[in-house]
């Protein structure tokens, strides 16, 4: 196997650790000031370090390090807005699925719609066809989402 595939493999679980630890964060703060504020809060914090962080890159390297397509603008303010949703969502069903279900449930959906954007090529990479055996993964991944839910 190749050395880039492992490593990607390896930073995808380390990121899913650390989505692990937003997400019980999220949860947290939102069972304390609501989930729509928690959502909003969290990504201007976000907001808050990442301009700092774009402030020493412009300071160390210049305004040309910057220089972006309008285009791709509009598509970052729209990633922008989808995390917003996003850390909302996930400070709401925590609450109520817990951890383990409830990000179990973020990556089944994640896979399903995953599975039909790799089978258009949509994502960037050669289209992988959705085949019986994938169909099958989402099905046997659904049933895990099942099976972790609290049944109180």
């Amino acid at each position: 196997m190749r050395l880039s595939i492992i490593t990607g493999a390896v930073l995808a679980a380390l990121t899913g650790i650390a989505i692990a630890v937003q997400s019980t964060i999220t949860s947290r703060v939102g069972a304390q000031i609501g989930d729509i504020r928690t959502g909003i809060l969290t990504n201007t914090m976000g907001g808050v370090i990442a301009g700092g962080m774009m402030l020493v890159w412009l300071l160390r390297e210049g305004p040309e390090a910057w220089k972006i397509p309008p285009v791709l603008i509009g598509a970052t303010a729209a990633s922008g807005l989808l995390g917003i949703m996003i850390i909302t969502g996930i400070s709401f069903s925590l609450q109520r699925a817990g951890v383990a279900a409830g990000l179990a449930g973020v990556i089944f959906g994640q896979l399903l719609l995953s599975a039909v954007i790799d089978s258009f090529g949509i994502g960037g990479a050669n289209p992988i066809p959705l085949t019986l055996t994938r169909i099958l993964g989402l099905l046997v991944t659904g049933f895990g989402v099942y099976l972790l839910l609290p049944k109180t």
